[in-house]
């Protein structure tokens, strides 16, 4: 899946390059995505001179961006025109942005490498931890957000109206896609805050809106927020308030606040009966 094929995979890789750009301290980020066997294509910049750079290939061990998809490893290096350890042949686009210094690493998701991140200076000089920590991150991040897409889009072919499957037989289904979204919550508290973290919230607000609100039709009078209904499962889970705050990356008194909804909704006094009554209206399991 190609960002071009996706908005949010788009979205989410131009975000990667934007908190690359800014957590390094470097003045070029990119992103190229494999689109071959043997080949990588620019598809996302920032702070480049040619508008022009989106698209340009970059064959499969060419410089240190094609590098990174061979080896699949983290490699720097301070000069990229006087480099001896890697090759020259296709440095069009280095030339072009005068980059000299330069980082980059691969992303991949099970054991395909789907693209590569980079950063660059102008000038040549040694690149520090900040900017191979930022970039090995920047990476990872991309990654988690990949698989958890990817994961999530097997069981909701049309992201845009979810639905769950109304057959009996497919309780199983309805199941999986109950623990994608229980593992998207999982991954999103573990996110720093930024713009993956608002991608997979976005995630887990379209299936709370979907599949994992549609098992019951309750009245209007107990009908619960995305977010009301995290803190619920959590609380059903057995989560204290503290906990429910780490899980969902979000502050203790928003957790209060969240509760004292849900409770004020659902006609009850205690997180117990809160839970007790939205199970009863098919809101939970």
């Amino acid at each position: 899946m190609l960002p071009a094929e996706d908005s949010e995979v788009a979205a989410a890789t131009r975000a990667a390059v934007l908190a690359l750009r800014r957590d390094s301290g470097m003045p070029v980020a990119g992103a190229a995505w494999v689109v071959g066997p043997q080949l990588l294509r620019i598809s996302e910049t920032s702070g480049v001179k040619s508008s022009g750079c989106r698209g340009f290939p970059v064959p499969a061990g060419a410089g240190l961006i094609g590098k990174v998809l061979t080896t699949r490893r983290p490699a720097a290096v301070s000069d990229h025109r006087s480099a001896q350890e890697i090759s020259h042949e296709h440095d069009s686009f280095v030339a072009a942005e005068e980059v000299r210094a330069m980082a980059a690493a691969p992303v991949i998701v099970g054991a395909t490498v789907r693209a590569a991140l980079f950063v660059g200076s102008r000038d040549a000089v040694r690149l520090g931890d900040r900017v191979l920590t930022a970039v090995t991150e920047a990476a990872r991040d991309l990654e988690q957000f990949l698989a958890t897409h990817e994961h999530a889009h097997r069981f909701l072919p049309e992201p845009r109206s979810v639905r769950c499957p109304a057959s009996p037989h497919d309780a199983v289904a309805r199941e999986q896609v109950h623990g994608v979204h229980t593992e998207l919550l999982d991954l999103t508290a573990a996110i720093s805050e930024g713009h993956l973290k608002e991608r997979f919230r976005e995630l887990c607000s379209l299936l709370e809106s979907g599949c994992c609100s549609e098992r019951a039709s309750p009245g209007p009078e107990a009908r619960l927020s995305p977010r009301e209904l995290d803190v619920l499962v959590a609380v059903a889970a057995g989560c204290t308030n503290l906990e429910i705050s780490d899980r969902l990356g979000i502050g203790l008194e928003t957790v209060k606040g969240y509760l004292r909804s849900a409770m004020r909704k659902l006609g009850t006094s205690t997180r117990l009966e809160a839970v007790t009554a939205a199970r009863r209206a098919g809101l939970l399991l």
